[in-house]
C-alpha cells in the first residue's frame, strides 16, 4: 500500500509526528508521510501548484480564509459531509450557529482541528514597575491606558491594537447583510485613525519597523527582546516562551483577555487548522479515517505545539500543561492563562461569506499598509477599501 500523504504547516516534532505514531501504532499495516510546508504565501503557493497539479497529496491542512475559499471552491477538497453525517462524535461540525467547518448546503470541505482564541500576553516585569493591574475584563478605554502605561523611552507599549472591527462586528465582518462590504461601518475607520494616531505618538510599534524587519511573522523576538511590553497573539506562540535555549529571557509572562468594544465581546479568535482531504486522493476512505482520528484522537499530541482542540477531547489541565510546558511556573503567571483561556469561555468566530476573500485581503492590507507607514488618510484608505471591495463582490457573485 502506497503512504497517506499528509501536508500541513506544523513542524512535525510539535505534534504532528506524535499523532502520527500513535495512528501507526493502531493500525500498522498502514503508512503515513507527513511533508512541512511553511504557512507563508510561498509555501501556501507551494501546496495549490501541487494540488492543481497532481501531485501525490491526500490530506492536506489551510490556515487562512483565502487560501480556504480558493481550495475549497476550486474543487480541490473532497466533500467531508458524509464522514461528518455517520460519526456521532463529529456532529458539532453540522452547528450552522456556531460553525467549525465550512459547510456549503449539504457539502462539507474543512474542518477545524483547533480553537484559537486570541489572547494578549504581559512582561511581568514592566507590568509590575509601571503598577498595572492585570485585568480579568476590560474595556477599550482601559486597555488603551495600559497601553500608555506600558510605553517608555525605549519601549513600545504594545504591538499593534487587536483587530478592533472584530471584536465589535464578529464573524462575516467585511460583508454588509444587504449585499456589497461592510467597510462604511465607523469601526474600520475608527480602527485606522487610532493605530495611525498611536505610531505617531510611539505608543505602538511603527509599521515601518514592521514591514522592513518582517517582524509580522517573528513578533515572539520582540516580545521576548522587551521592544514591546503587551503582544496580542494566540496560543501556538507560547511554546516560544517556554524554550529557555532559543528564546531566553529573565521575566514571567501573564495573561489577559481581549478588551470588549462599545460592550461588545467577540475575542477575535476563530476556529482554524482546517483539515481538508484533496479531492483527487485515490485513498479517499484511508484519508478520511485519518481526519477522523486527527479530529477525534490526536488533540492531546497537537496540544504542545500550542494547538487546543476544537473538540472536547483533552481535559484542561492537561492542555494547560501541554501548553505552558513541564516547568510552566517558571515562565508563566498560570492561573492567569487558565482563566482565560479556559475558565471565561472566550466568544470565538467562522466566517462563513468568503466571496473574493483573498481579493479583498490583498485590497485591505495594501491600504492598511500606506496607512499606518503614515502615507495615506485613514479615510482616503478605508474609502478605497470600500470601493474596491464592493465592486468584487459585486463581480464575484454576478460570476
Amino acid at each position: 500500500m502506497s503512504a497517506l500523504q499528509v501536508w500541513g504547516g506544523v513542524p512535525p516534532e510539535n505534534g504532528p509526528q506524535a499523532l502520527i505514531d500513535r495512528y501507526l501504532e493502531q493500525h500498522p499495516d498502514r503508512k503515513v508521510t507527513y511533508t512541512r510546508f511553511v504557512n507563508d504565501d510561498r509555501g501556501n503557493l507551494k501546496v495549490n501548484t501541487a494540488l492543481q497539479g497532481g501531485v501525490d497529496i491526500d490530506v492536506y491542512f489551510t490556515y487562512d480564509t483565502s487560501n480556504l475559499a480558493m481550495r475549497a471552491f476550486s474543487g480541490l477538497a473532497a466533500d467531508l459531509g458524509p464522514l461528518v453525517r455517520s460519526t456521532p462524535e463529529l456532529a458539532p461540525f453540522l452547528d450552522t450557529e456556531e460553525p467549525k467547518a465550512l459547510i456549503d448546503g449539504d457539502t462539507i470541505t474543512a474542518l477545524a482541528t483547533t480553537r484559537e482564541p486570541n489572547l494578549l500576553l504581559l512582561n511581568e516585569t514592566v507590568r509590575e514597575e509601571v503598577g498595572l493591574d492585570l485585568p480579568r475584563a476590560w474595556d477599550l478605554e482601559e486597555y488603551l491606558a495600559a497601553v500608555d502605561a506600558l510605553s517608555g523611552p525605549d519601549r513600545y507599549g504594545t504591538y499593534k491594537l487587536p483587530d478592533l472591527p472584530r471584536i465589535e462586528l464578529g464573524p462575516n465582518y467585511w460583508y454588509a447583510d444587504g449585499g456589497g462590504s461592510n467597510f462604511e461601518h465607523p469601526s474600520f475607520l475608527h480602527h485606522f485613525e487610532l493605530t495611525a494616531h498611536l505610531i505617531r505618538e510611539g505608543r505602538i510599534f511603527p509599521w515601518s519597523q514592521v514591514l522592513a524587519r518582517q517582524i509580522e511573522a517573528y513578533q515572539q523576538n520582540n516580545f521576548i527582546g522587551g521592544d514591546f511590553a503587551m503582544w496580542g497573539t494566540a496560543p501556538f506562540s507560547l511554546r516560544f516562551l517556554h524554550d529557555p535555549e532559543a528564546y531566553p529571557h529573565d521575566f514571567l509572562t501573564s495573561c489577559a483577555p481581549m478588551p470588549t468594544v462599545d460592550g461588545a465581546d467577540w475575542n477575535s479568535g476563530v476556529y482554524g487548522n482546517y483539515i481538508q482531504v484533496s479531492a483527487t486522493s485515490p485513498k479517499q476512505e484511508l484519508a478520511q479515517d485519518f481526519v477522523a482520528f486527527w479530529l477525534l484522537e490526536g488533540g492531546a499530541d497537537m496540544a504542545a505545539g500550542g494547538k487546543i482542540p476544537t473538540l472536547d477531547t483533552v481535559d484542561p489541565d492537561a492542555l494547560l500543561e501541554a501548553l505552558l510546558g513541564e516547568d510552566k511556573d517558571d515562565y508563566f503567571d498560570v492561573d492567569s492563562f487558565r482563566r482565560v483561556l479556559f475558565e471565561d469561555d472566550p466568544k470565538l468566530l467562522t466566517d462563513t461569506d468568503l466571496t473574493a476573500v483573498a481579493e479583498i485581503t490583498q485590497t485591505y492590507e495594501q491600504q492598511r499598509d500606506v496607512c499606518w507607514l503614515l502615507e495615506r488618510t485613514p479615510q482616503k484608505a478605508i474609502s478605497t477599501i470600500a470601493a474596491d471591495a464592493d465592486a468584487l463582490i459585486t463581480r464575484f457573485r454576478e460570476d
